[in-house]
Order: C-alpha cells, then sequence, then structure tokens
C-alpha cells in the first residue's frame, strides 16, 4: 500500500489540542453571537486529519467532527462535517496556498434555508504553530462572499 505524500505532511500542524473563541453573524442586523470552544485532532495513518470540536452557541451545546485528506488522483484537499446542528453531512474539496499554511475548501449546504442550499467558502490560516483562524463565508446573492463567523483557535 503507498504511504502518505507530502501533501498529508501538510495536514500535521493543525492537529492537537485547541481552545476557541469568536463570533458568528447568524441574522442580518443582529449583533454577533459569541463562540467558545475546545478542539482535540489528530493524524489517522498520516493520512487524515480528524477533529472532534465541542462547545457552546449562546443556548446549547454544539458539537462537529470534521476530517480532511488529501486525494492524489484528484491533487485536492477532501473532506466532511457532521455536526449536532443539522443532518447534513457536508462535503468539501479544496487547496492549500503556497505557503502551506492557508487551507481555503467549498461546500454547500442547507443553512439557512434547506429549500434552497448555500454555498459556502471555508479557510483556515495558521497564524502561528499556536494560532489558527477559522473563517466561513456565504455566497450572497450578488455574487460576492459574506463572512458570516470568525474564529480565533489557539493551542492549549
Amino acid at each position: 500500500m503507498p504511504g502518505p505524500v507530502k501533501e498529508h505532511e501538510l495536514l500535521r500542524k493543525f492537529a492537537g489540542e485547541w481552545e476557541s473563541e469568536g463570533e458568528a453573524f447568524m441574522a442580518p442586523g443582529q449583533p454577533p453571537t459569541k463562540l467558545r470552544g475546545v478542539e482535540s485532532s489528530r493524524l489517522i495513518g498520516g493520512f487524515w486529519f480528524v477533529a472532534q470540536i465541542k462547545g457552546t452557541v449562546p443556548d446549547f451545546p454544539y458539537e462537529q467532527v470534521l476530517t480532511i485528506g488529501y486525494d492524489p488522483a484528484r491533487k485536492k484537499y477532501i473532506g466532511t462535517v457532521i455536526d449536532s446542528m443539522t443532518s447534513h453531512i457536508w462535503l468539501f474539496e479544496g487547496t492549500f496556498d503556497v505557503t502551506g499554511n492557508i487551507l481555503t475548501w467549498e461546500t454547500e449546504g442547507p443553512v439557512p434555508s434547506p429549500q434552497a442550499p448555500s454555498k459556502f467558502r471555508e479557510v483556515t490560516e495558521l497564524k502561528s504553530p499556536d494560532h489558527k483562524v477559522f473563517k466561513s463565508s456565504v455566497l450572497g446573492p450578488d455574487g460576492s462572499w459574506n463572512t458570516i463567523m470568525t474564529i480565533n483557535i489557539r493551542r492549549k
């Protein structure tokens, strides 16, 4: 069996024990919602980054499982997200920038409306070995990407 390739190695620096705080814009014209959480992430076999994320959205607990791997045939990073807020499995693909510190991927899902899925762009940037920033943006009707969530994640 072939082993991991150099692209898999980029995922290693994102793994670890992390704490997060951020904000989400849940509705237009409303103040941002404060978010807090923890992430425990690791690599499986050198191929897959797997993170379990737990937090609170003001009135209820939230849990998410994120997987990211590299598909050499497609030359893309691929992944999934499942969470405690929907029955939808988010499938995505993306790329790292030339520095290997910024992972950008795109996905589509039933938020805010199950009848009209929205397109999302997610970016995780490693600012330092102990600080990463996650940003989620949704594609607006005018074709522009609107940031709806920003989370600062710091190594414990």
